[in-house]
């Protein structure tokens, strides 16, 4: 009889569901609230841990699952991330893939729509670094200042609605002095 108790309870200890307690992100393990026990800490999965590496820690308050090869919480591991009404599936398609960070941020792509989107929240900052270039095929509109470090080579024609400024000097209000016919001009003012 106690051999099909201790089995029962192995049974039950594959899978168990709880909710994240407690991070060390430094040891890469967390805690796991689940019934009326705290689990010892233990890693979590992760989505890559070969030659490319795609990590995430769990958050306190998450939904998770145990997973114990045997039944035996010793060798568990942590599996995120399940949905639950306290975090439920984010709003919009059933087809976008969404990632909502802690600060509001927003990242997402709806294959249906064929749209990226990210949308950083208030002085969120956006870095692109590509020592080879970085291309951009389509239109492009830009709202807001737009400041260039460096040469800019244009291979088309450059239309401006307003005006274009140099050095201070508007193209289309400057002037220059008035010089003879013939004569080349002056530098404008």
């Amino acid at each position: 009889m106690d051999q099909l108790v201790e089995i029962s309870r192995l049974l039950q200890n594959i899978l168990r569901f709880g909710t994240v307690a407690s991070v060390n992100h430094v040891a890469r393990q967390c805690t796991v609230r689940t019934g009326l026990l705290v689990t010892k800490p233990m890693g979590w999965l992760v989505a890559r841990a070969g030659d490319a590496v795609t990590q995430w820690a769990p958050s306190v308050g998450e939904s998770v699952m145990v997973l114990c090869p045997g039944g035996d919480p010793a060798r568990g591991r942590v599996l995120p991330a399940l949905c639950s009404d306290e975090t439920p599936l984010l709003p919009g398609s059933d087809t976008a893939n969404v990632t909502r960070y802690p600060d509001g941020a927003l990242i997402g792509y709806d294959p249906e729509s064929h749209q990226l989107n990210a949308a950083l929240p208030e002085g969120g900052k956006a870095n692109i670094s590509a020592s080879g270039g970085l291309q951009i095929t389509g239109d492009t509109n830009i709202t807001g200042k737009l400041r260039v470090s460096g040469d800019v080579n244009v291979d088309a024609t450059l239309t401006a609605t307003t005006d274009v400024m140099g050095g201070g000097k508007s193209l289309k209000g400057h002037d220059h002095m008035v010089v003879a016919v013939g004569s080349p001009t002056s530098p404008p003012r």
